[in-house]
């Protein structure tokens, strides 16, 4: 028997990692409002959509990470016939089609955005020194998608202690510090972490996927 073996720990199926992330600063919210930095969110912005019949043609912002066949939520077109959960043909690594009703205006107008209908699973996130940190907190939040200004969006999931570490060595690694979380974030959801105090040197933060 043959065993294969996925050497890449961030991959996804229907989901966008914000991996560039960093964090520095304060936010002593316990609630998740103030200072948050996302480290995971579903949601593709949209640059363009015309249509031709009844095929609409959409180009992503960025690389859209669906599958061919996937069915996502469209919102935000001024044209009603455009929103709705539209099956996509894939065309491209941003770019994709799918089925309207004839005879809609083109191009779409509004600021338009995707959302997959499908939740993804997070085993852990990660909390990566760039360099020399003093020590802090970091927390998870869960977040219904809406403003993370209002309390009530927002579900406090863990915490962990990121310890005092020195400056950059040539002959010591810095070391992550790691939330276990093995959750399915459910659609239109996001998670957004924070730091207990500010830090001097950022740390860097992202999201690892779990099986689907």
């Amino acid at each position: 028997m043959t065993t294969s073996v996925n050497t890449n720990a961030i991959f996804t199926k229907s989901a966008i990692f914000n991996t560039g992330q960093t964090i520095t600063t304060q936010n002593t919210a316990k609630d998740g409002t103030g200072t948050v930095v996302t480290v995971f969110d579903p949601q593709r912005a949209i640059t363009s959509i015309t249509s031709s019949g009844t095929t609409a043609s959409i180009t992503f912002t960025n690389v859209h990470g669906f599958l061919n066949g996937e069915e996502v939520l469209i919102s935000g077109a001024g044209e009603a016939g455009y929103n709705g959960v539209k099956t996509l043909t894939l065309t491209g690594a941003k770019t994709a089609t799918y089925t309207v009703a004839a005879g809609l205006a083109t191009p779409a107008t509004g600021t338009i955005v995707a959302d997959p209908i499908n939740g993804q699973r997070i085993s852990k996130v990660v909390f990566q020194p760039i360099g020399a940190c003093t020590a802090s907190a970091g927390r998870v939040f869960l977040n219904n998608g809406q403003s993370n200004a209002t309390a009530a969006n927002n579900t406090y999931l863990k915490d962990v202690t990121l310890p005092t570490l020195a400056a950059v060595s040539e002959i010591a690694s810095m070391p992550p510090t790691e939330i276990a979380l093995d959750i399915v974030v459910p659609p239109f959801h996001k998670l957004n972490v924070t730091l207990g105090t500010t830090v001097a040197t950022a740390y860097s933060v992202y999201a690892v996927a779990g099986g689907y």
